[in-house]
């Protein structure tokens, strides 16, 4: 395998390939049971990580209940090298205010190491909240296109 996060995953064709590039991933452990419903239990759509960048999108309705989760998953991303995040939020349908907290903490953790994050694609009403709350002085934050 190579240096960093990246695994070969052999082309799934062949009825044991699925098998094998699970086990692949299993082994790299990027892919940890559990995993994935931890991820959508955060309103985590998917996640790319490249070298120190990261872009995670989210997915539904981000509210109180999601944020510890996602909180964790974040803070986890940037402990682990990620220095720059961006977070897409084209998918997200309804971001409550209480939720808004996840992102001034990551911001927080990412200040320490000298890192960046920037908000992109949320719909006018959850641009309004996010500026409403001040994050739009500390981080960028991208509206959705219209």
């Amino acid at each position: 395998m190579s240096a960093g996060r990246s695994v070969l995953v052999p082309a799934l064709d062949h009825p044991h390939a699925v098998v094998r590039a699970r086990r692949a991933l299993s082994a790299s452990r990027l892919l940890r049971p559990g995993t994935a419903l931890r991820l959508r239990r955060a309103g985590i759509a998917r996640v790319l990580v490249t070298g120190g960048s990261a872009r995670v999108a989210l997915r539904g309705e981000i509210t109180g209940r999601e944020a510890d989760e996602l909180a964790a998953h974040l803070r986890g991303l940037v402990r682990n090298g990620c220095r720059h995040l961006v977070v897409d939020l084209t998918e997200v349908t309804y971001l409550a205010r209480e939720s808004a907290g996840v992102f001034f903490g990551t911001l927080r953790t990412l200040k320490d190491v000298e890192g960046s994050m920037v908000l992109q694609g949320a719909c006018p009403r959850s641009t309004a909240t996010l500026r409403c709350l001040g994050l739009g002085r500390l981080t960028e934050v991208c509206g959705a296109a219209q």
